[in-house]
């Protein structure tokens, strides 16, 4: 029942990066990547970390897909015992953020994504000190610290492995890597000012929270076509369709600033393409959207499994 109440706590946000389905997908798709030495090394690692979120039943992968939403968790008001590591390390980039109008200045909102500018006259807006780049370079960098240390404390091993487990899939949504200047002078914030009419209920909603269903859809259109939609089939079934495989080159990229170019390029190419404001997208739009959202979870999926490998090995 807590791993339900946890889910369900989500329900009401629509900033996440990828929802906690996508979010658990791209968790899933990683652990069956990972040594079997990492997978056991995480079960000590996720056993000292937060406690709704610590493995039940010895289900560590289980445990791994729920730490991927633990980011996303934080952002509301309910305590962490992490909270202490929260607010030393939010201005860790940028030491005023705090300062930031609205909301957006705590609990290290800005690590989940980096405003890669495009479509923009003028001078190229500047991207803010604490973003996504900077925090996942350096959560892996603390990873790897604390694994060469022989008395490395398990929980602040935690605190950055669910950091890691949950920016990589952040940065292969495109709009997590971007933000569009072509009808706000100072940038949508990654679609999140961009409004549509929703294809099933001509509702107003984001562009950005859009997106970030793409992955449910697709897992509720394998549901419908009569395939199993548990996480772990989901999982075998992508990771075995050549059709959404990445190349090897593509999976030995860790290079995170190419991977935010990829992406703001993908927005700029495909997410933006031939859509204004108050748009409805047509099914053409919706279908090629969840295709390429499935080939990013999977990409991602590797990609985490590559870094956590190194880091934890």
């Amino acid at each position: 029942m807590r791993r339900l109440a946890l889910l369900l706590s989500f329900a009401p946000c629509t900033l996440l990066a990828w929802s906690a389905d996508g979010h658990r997908q791209v968790a899933d798709i990683a652990w069956t990547r990972l040594t079997p030495a990492v997978q056991a090394k995480l079960g000590k690692i996720l056993a000292a970390g937060e406690p709704t979120f610590t493995p039940l039943n010895n289900d560590v992968r289980e445990s791994f897909r729920q730490a991927s939403t633990w980011s996303d968790f934080i952002k509301g008001t309910k305590p962490s015992i992490f909270d202490d590591m929260i607010k030393a390390n939010n201005t860790r980039f940028e030491p005023n953020i705090e300062s930031t109008p609205g909301n957006e200045g705590v609990r290290c909102k800005t690590w989940h994504y980096y405003d890669v500018p495009i479509r923009y006259r003028g001078a190229e807006p500047a991207v803010r000190p604490s973003n996504a780049l900077v925090a996942l370079t350096f959560s892996i960098n603390q990873t790897d610290r604390l694994n060469k240390l022989p008395d490395a404390s398990l929980k602040e091993q935690a605190f950055w492995v669910y950091w890691i487990n949950h920016v990589v899939g952040d940065l292969h949504q495109p709009l997590h890597c971007t933000s569009n200047h072509e009808h706000e002078e100072a940038g949508d914030d990654g679609g999140n000012k961009f409004m549509i009419t929703a294809p099933d209920n001509d509702r107003s909603i984001r562009l950005h929270g859009f997106w970030d269903g793409a992955v449910g859809k697709a897992i509720a259109k394998d549901r419908e076509a009569g395939l199993n939609a548990s996480v772990e089939a989901v999982t075998e079934r992508w990771s075995s369709d050549p059709t959404l495989q990445p190349t090897t080159a593509q999976v030995k990229n860790l290079d995170i600033m190419s991977w935010l170019k990829t992406g703001a390029a993908l927005a700029d190419k495909f997410t933006y393409d031939g859509l204004k404001p108050n748009d409805k997208p047509n099914a053409e739009y919706l279908e090629a959207m969840i295709t390429l959202s499935k080939k990013q979870v999977v990409l991602a999926g590797y990609r985490m499994a590559a870094i956590l490998n190194k880091a934890l090995g």
